[in-house]
């Protein structure tokens, strides 16, 4: 699975045009195959920043997604930030749920 996150910090005015264009995306990205998850996140703190989040089922899922004409206006959006957007891209290997949780803390 891959992880994209992109957390932007918008400039006041343009706020509601990049939450508009995320939200439509968002919409898009959820229906295309192998997306397992799109969300748009709002920071409730002073930074007031956004996270643009998508799930992907593998790495040939993701490219055709960055490589697609629909990533545009992820582009777009970023242009819209008052600083240089933080991007990470992820490979996940495993992942857990709460069977770790009770491992650790040592529950049944």
């Amino acid at each position: 699975m891959f992880i994209s996150f992109i957390k932007l910090l918008p400039q006041p005015d343009k706020r509601q045009a990049m939450i508009d264009i995320l939200k439509n995306l968002e919409a898009l990205t959820r229906g295309k195959p192998d997306c397992k998850c799109c969300c748009v996140y709002e920071q409730l703190n002073d930074t007031k920043a956004i996270l643009y989040l998508e799930q992907w089922q593998n790495r040939e899922a993701l490219e055709r997604h960055v490589q697609s004409s629909m990533y545009m206006r992820l582009l777009t959006a970023m242009e819209l930030s008052g600083e240089a957007p933080e991007i990470q891209f992820c490979e996940v290997s495993e992942t857990m749920g709460m069977e770790l949780i009770e491992a650790l803390r040592g529950e049944k």
